[in-house]
């Protein structure tokens, strides 16, 4: 795993999740050179881009290469709309027609191969009706539902709180101490740091029981 810092109104994590040179990239936000020179620099084969919501930081680099960009099928119309996915309030303009991109709708049946491994989708909504999260062996990239000591806001387009608190608990839950998160914004951390330090589980999971 490789992560790049693309700078923007908001800065963002970019991951590139590579095996035997192959790879996918998460959340190309912005500064398509600089992701242009970092896969011909290491001669990766890029398979696709995975989107983990749609917002604006996420999503200014989609076309960058003409390959498939994968989208949870609910996240779609945050995509589309310009209102929702944070243009408008930035006043910025697509670079790009979403009409030529090939945009694959996922859920959680799907799974990505990269080679004789498999990515897995989690759906978390609550940061946005789509948000979901990518596993792959003992690594997870939250994008804006899970943070180191923090989870994502609730108040955009599509957010909701409830949704948000059912998503946060059943993820770190569900998952081993030893699982490490990569969220896109700020420090990797593990699934045991945030039992024992993120507030939010906390006082939520308190709030359940």
């Amino acid at each position: 795993m490789k992560k790049l810092l693309l700078h923007g109104e908001i800065p963002v994590n970019c991951y590139f999740i590579v095996h035997n040179n192959k790879c996918y990239i998460v959340d190309p936000g912005y500064e398509k050179e600089k992701l242009l020179n970092y896969v011909k620099t290491n001669n990766l084969e890029v398979l696709g881009i995975l989107l983990t919501h749609g917002h604006i930081d996420h999503i200014g680099a989609i076309d960058c290469f003409d390959l498939p960009v994968y989208l949870h099928k609910d996240e779609y119309e945050i995509l589309c709309d310009n209102h929702k996915n944070g243009f408008e309030f930035y006043g910025r303009e697509k670079t790009y027609s979403l009409n030529d991109i090939n945009i694959v709708k996922i859920d959680e049946t799907t799974v990505l191969p990269l080679g004789d491994k498999n990515i897995k989708v989690i759906h978390t909504p609550g940061h946005t009706i789509g948000s979901v999260c990518y596993k792959i062996d003992d690594d997870l990239y939250t994008g804006d539902t899970l943070f180191k000591e923090a989870v994502g806001k609730w108040t955009f387009p599509t957010g909701d709180l409830d949704t948000l608190k059912r998503s946060i608990i059943h993820l770190i839950d569900r998952h081993k101490n030893f699982i490490r998160i990569h969220p896109a914004h700020g420090e990797s951390s593990t699934i045991e740091y945030e039992k024992q330090f993120n507030y939010f589980y906390k006082i939520w999971k308190n709030e359940k029981l």
